[in-house]
């Protein structure tokens, strides 16, 4: 459901906004989700330890959300000044010509950081109904939004990502509501350990979630600033369609990861959560494949028109890469539910790579395709054999 909105909000964008002004909206909306990765593992992190909370629940979850809170809002703080004084960078660097695009793309990462921290409560918490009336109805807002500010009142990227910023906005009134019961209730003592160990486990989770927000979002960014308007927007296109491999099968990990988590803490075993991920994550992210892959073309022309046609080779290539990394993503989560943190080694070694050879290959946008393509190649088997090896050294200590 969330999913679908979303695609049909960068519908109404492509078909509204001309390829220039389209790889300039995405490219500030990767640049955005940048800047909010590092709050994207609380979802992880919550939904591991807040199901730790037995007793005076909602006293000691009050005390995590106070907490918490703190350091989200200094790191909100800290963005919004870096950026506003990195503003003409961020002109220069992805060709933009006025700063106001640049201070909604700040004051949308906001609004989305604040929302995530809601998004991760209600997980933690279990309460799957008002989580997903949260994304879903934050999805829901930016079509609304986009409907009002782009289409009837013609603001462009402006308007686009007023539309995201007046979303996220509902969204966190809607989610304070939901968890109105833990505010009201008084602030409880934690285990004394209880912050050290959330710290210690936060930092490989940041590691993971910042580096795969980065695979997902940086070849957009460099496409934006080495090749021309154009280019971007057809880039863009193919990456926000070719993302459906990667986030069709992404539901699967919030069912994934707590139940391992779960099975891990109390010494069950787990292996069967991994292989039935891995299994219908390849089925998912494949079926995109393969229908990209044979009508990739009239399916572009279809959603965005006929002047995004040129997008058919890198949709191709864009849509295997995003398949590869859904797959190892799979494995990211289990290792992560698990406390092994082995992946990190390829998932780290896939990024620089990509970003050292966008740096010296950049002839084209398709060029920079093909360099993502190998870098989640390269992630992938290093994962695979990571697993594999940890599979084999608890076999040989179990013996």
């Amino acid at each position: 459901y969330q999913i679908i909105l979303n695609y049909i909000f960068q519908i109404i964008l492509g078909r509204t906004l001309s390829p220039g002004q389209y790889g300039s909206f995405n490219s500030l909306l990767s640049m955005s989700a940048l800047f909010t990765a590092p709050v994207t593992i609380l979802h992880l992190v919550f939904s591991r330890f807040i199901a730790r909370i037995n007793q005076d629940r909602l006293q000691q979850i009050k005390t995590l959300l106070i907490k918490s809170s703190r350091a989200i809002f200094s790191l909100i703080s800290g963005v919004m000044l870096i950026g506003l004084l990195a503003v003409p960078w961020f002109k220069t660097f992805l060709h933009i010509e006025t700063t106001l695009p640049i201070i909604l793309m700040l004051l949308a990462a906001c609004f989305s950081t604040v929302q995530q921290v809601l998004v991760a409560v209600c997980e933690g918490m279990h309460r799957f109904l008002a989580l997903g009336i949260i994304s879903g109805g934050g999805a829901f807002m930016r079509v609304f939004f986009a409907l009002f500010f782009v289409i009837f009142f013609g603001w462009g990227v402006e308007g686009s990502l007023l539309a995201i910023t007046f979303a996220s906005f509902s969204a966190i009134v809607y989610g304070t509501w939901q968890v109105r019961d833990v505010l009201k209730s008084q602030a409880g003592n934690l285990p004394s350990d209880f912050f050290s160990e959330m710290v210690r486990y936060s930092i490989p989770a940041f590691l993971m979630i910042t580096m795969v927000v980065i695979m997902c979002n940086i070849d957009i960014i460099l496409v934006k600033h080495y090749c021309p308007p154009e280019q971007a927007g057809y880039y863009a296109t193919a990456a926000i369609l070719g993302r459906i491999a990667f986030f069709l099968p992404s539901s699967l990990l919030m069912v994934l990861f707590p139940s391992v988590s779960k099975a891990t803490t109390s010494g069950r075993k787990d292996g069967h959560y991994l292989w039935i991920s891995i299994g219908l994550t390849t089925i998912l992210s494949g079926a995109v494949f393969l229908v990209f892959f044979l009508a990739g073309k009239p399916i572009i022309e279809f959603i965005y028109g006929d002047q995004y046609f040129s997008s058919t080779p890198i949709l191709k290539i864009v849509t295997a890469a995003m398949g590869l990394l859904a797959i190892s993503q799979v494995i990211f989560s289990y290792g992560l539910a698990r406390s092994e943190f082995g992946f990190l080694w390829p998932l780290a070694g896939g990024g620089i790579l990509l970003l050292l050879l966008a740096f010296l290959y950049h002839e084209s946008a398709e060029t920079i395709a093909w360099i993502l393509l190998l870098s989640t190649t390269i992630i992938f088997f290093g994962t695979i054999l990571n697993r594999i090896y940890l599979f084999f050294s608890e076999t040989v200590t179990s013996t």
